[in-house]
């Protein structure tokens, strides 16, 4: 099921807006246009605890893994170097795997 890329816009107050961003915030959905379709479809909404804690290391995570990658790009490091940060950035992969499928199984 594809979709068009038809586009709704909606306008809202701030205490309307700030609203949404709050509800949106207790649910599973990881963008707001996924949340908002839900809701004008007048399907379910799924709303769970997230730890809005470990999302942010996790998201932190990810951006020092881009970072180490960008790092590793260049030619400033010696071989011993680069393959001491491969193996450390491998770690981190697999560490952010194993944090994300544990928490996600709760």
């Amino acid at each position: 099921m594809g979709r068009k890329g038809y586009k709704v816009y909606v306008s809202m107050s701030k205490e309307e807006h700030d609203a949404f961003i709050g509800a949106y915030k207790s649910t599973i959905y990881r963008n707001q246009s996924a949340y908002a379709r839900k809701l004008l479809m007048g399907k379910p909404v799924k709303v769970i605890f997230r730890n809005r804690s470990l999302d942010d290391f996790i998201e932190c995570g990810v951006g020092l893994r881009k970072d180490l990658k960008l790092i590793l790009a260049r030619n400033t490091l010696t071989d011993a170097e680069k393959e001491d940060l491969r193996r450390k950035l491998s770690a981190i992969e697999e560490n952010l795997i194993q944090i994300v499928n544990q928490c996600s199984r709760k």
